[in-house]
């Protein structure tokens, strides 16, 4: 045999060397391969919010303008808003449309305008105590006039809201009373619409209706879109099973009353714990300071995920402090 030169040895060995690293490169490889996948971060409405408590504009800026209409929701976002919260509910002929009662007595003008002149004033006092169910948007409910501090505006339509949030802000979508066919309603519109994951999440009171809906978002491929249940709490203990009832059922949320000795930081712990969202929302009647500094910045320090608030000014001037971590940070 032929003696083996330097440069043919150290060719040999570069090529074991080579075939080595080719060996470890393809076990790392089959081992990646076999690894299960990172979970993705959900990335919902609440997320693509910002960090820090989010404000969230109860029915829009209600303080200053018709709650539940364009003009609202416009301003809210306008003056910084991160958030908008309205209620849906459904007419007679289907459609959509933003309204918190369950008839037009309390916001609608006690007058008829000029768009409704084919029906007597007389039938239309009537209908304003109707029920809105009963009600066609296209014939009647898109001609009242919606009254406010001397501004007036219509009911506006789902699919009109949708179009007005910008980029990295998001509605809160509250599904009046327990409509089944407005649930579905939804899921249908979120799909054909191809509405992004991150700009609605979908609140309401009825359990059962939140779980189908739901059910319902997954189906149409919109797993993201989160759905959060609105609870009366009333107490810490309540507040305490409801997380673990909503966290169970595969719900994205709880929403309660702004009420310190309701929201604890036990609470909000559990909430994290079971890792679901926690809001709160200001109830005027029954908690008149809820809308305050003093009570928003409280729920700030505790650590919920958003409060629902109509924004009054000192709160705007809170959020707008350089030392609130609170998104929005700008001046109302």
């Amino acid at each position: 045999p032929h003696p083996v030169g330097p440069s043919l040895a150290a060719t040999a060995i570069a090529y074991h060397i080579s075939r080595r690293a080719a060996r470890k490169a393809a076990v790392s490889t089959l081992k990646t391969l076999a690894a299960p996948p990172k979970p993705v971060p959900p990335r919902g409405a609440l997320e693509a919010g910002g960090k820090g408590m989010l404000m969230v504009a109860h029915r829009g800026m209600s303080f200053q303008a018709p709650e539940n209409t364009l003009d609202a929701i416009r301003l809210a976002f306008e003056h910084g808003a991160v958030g908008v919260e309205f209620d849906v509910q459904r007419s007679k002929d289907g459609e959509l449309f933003l309204l918190h009662d369950d008839t037009l007595r309390r916001t609608a003008s006690k007058y008829r305008s000029a768009n409704l002149d084919s029906i007597s004033q007389e039938a239309y006092e009537t209908m304003l105590d109707q029920d809105v169910s009963e009600l066609s948007y296209w014939d009647f409910l898109r001609h009242v006039d919606v009254e406010f501090k001397g501004q007036s505006t219509r009911p506006c339509l789902l699919s009109e809201v949708v179009d007005e949030i910008p980029d990295g802000r998001f509605a809160l979508c509250e599904i009046k009373g327990g409509d089944e066919a407005c649930a579905r309603d939804i899921a249908a519109f979120v799909k054909a619409k191809a509405v992004p994951e991150e700009k609605l999440a979908f609140i309401g009171f009825d359990f059962e209706l939140m779980v189908l809906l739901k059910r319902l978002l997954v189906e149409a491929g919109k797993s993201q879109m989160q759905v959060i249940s609105l609870k009366d709490a009333y107490s810490e203990a309540v507040a305490l099973e409801h997380i673990a009832i909503a966290s169970g059922a595969g719900l994205d949320g709880v929403d309660f009353e702004a009420d310190a000795s309701v929201v604890t930081k036990s609470v909000v712990e559990a909430a994290q714990d079971a890792e679901v969202h926690i809001g709160v929302w200001i109830w005027a009647d029954r908690l008149p300071m809820s809308d305050g500094v003093a009570n928003v910045a409280a729920f700030h320090d505790l650590g919920v995920t958003f409060f629902t608030s109509d924004l009054p000014p000192d709160v705007c001037e809170w959020m707008a402090s350089p030392s609130t971590t609170a998104s929005p940070c700008s001046s109302c």
